[in-house]
């Protein structure tokens, strides 16, 4: 009897912590919603809620498409014209976003081990959907429904420019670069590093949350952002997240005489600070 007594009291000791977390961010993310409803800008236009950042019925594929080892659909996939055939969904494409799925996925429960991080569930719960959409400033990334399209669409979960990556836990949605490929020296098509540094930065975003890992031991957003580059390090990409003039230079042939690649380069660097988004939101930013 005394053992059941103890085991019912963690239990509802851990539920009261979910709760509370829960309901803090819930708080949080309702007066950031009430403030960008009610704003209004200088120009008159509404301002954008959160909820702009969803893709709209016309913008959604017509069949989601499944990805096993990540858990998720992608919902919405928007090509880049100057690159269609790195930004297309091809099942080469595919290939390699559920690829980085499963290597991330396995290796997520050991990363935080070796953090000595708690987690309060042993799978994840309900995981995102997915949109693919153009990140580079210099070409598309601007454009209405791009992911750096911050006046109409994006403004109110990242005021401010400009990201490869972003995962808003109100949504559950993850909104992330178009090209998982890039081609070599050769023109062969092939995994775009820079877009497996992406994948899996969110991947640490998504993770950490759905596991529950902030419910234990409580939300800071800085420390969420120097967990998900610490497990990019830790999974053996040691580059900076690049600009979009790097980016276009490397996916046009200009590239450094070293290419970013999973197995080499140097020491990790620190990706230099963007303007603050939402509380709600956690990115890859440019650099």
């Amino acid at each position: 009897m005394g053992l059941f007594c103890a085991a019912t009291t963690r239990l509802m000791s851990r539920r009261r912590i979910e709760f509370t977390t829960r309901l803090a961010r819930f708080l949080a993310t309702a007066t950031v919603a009430a403030v960008a409803f009610f704003a209004t800008p200088s120009d008159g236009r509404a301002s954008p809620t959160r909820f702009d950042a969803l893709p709209r019925a016309s913008e959604r594929l017509t069949q989601p498409v499944w990805l096993p080892h990540c858990g998720m659909r992608i919902v919405e996939w928007r090509p880049t014209a100057a690159l269609r055939t790195e930004t297309t969904m091809t099942d080469q494409a595919l290939k390699v976003i559920d690829d980085t799925c499963q290597n991330a996925f396995a290796h997520y429960a050991e990363f935080l081990r070796a953090r000595r991080l708690p987690r309060l569930r042993g799978e994840p719960d309900v995981l995102p959907a997915i949109s693919f959409l153009p990140g580079n400033t210099l070409l598309d990334g601007k454009t209405p429904r791009a992911l750096n399209d911050l006046p109409s669409r994006f403004e109110a979960v990242a005021p401010g420019c400009c990201y490869w990556g972003l995962y808003v836990d109100s949504l559950n949605h993850l909104f992330v670069r178009n090209d998982p490929l890039m081609k070599d020296d050769s023109g062969e098509l092939v995994a775009n590093p820079r877009f497996v540094r992406t994948l899996t930065h969110e991947i640490s975003h998504v993770l950490s949350s759905r596991l529950g890992v902030w419910d234990i031991v409580g939300y800071d957003r800085d420390r969420d952002e120097d967990l998900a580059e610490d497990f990019v390090s830790f999974m053996g990409m040691h580059f900076p997240a690049e600009s979009s003039a790097e980016d276009l230079a490397l996916h046009r042939g200009r590239s450094p005489r070293n290419r970013p690649s999973v197995d080499s380069a140097t020491a990790r660097a620190k990706v230099p600070s963007q303007a603050p988004p939402s509380a709600s939101a956690n990115t890859s930013p440019q650099r």
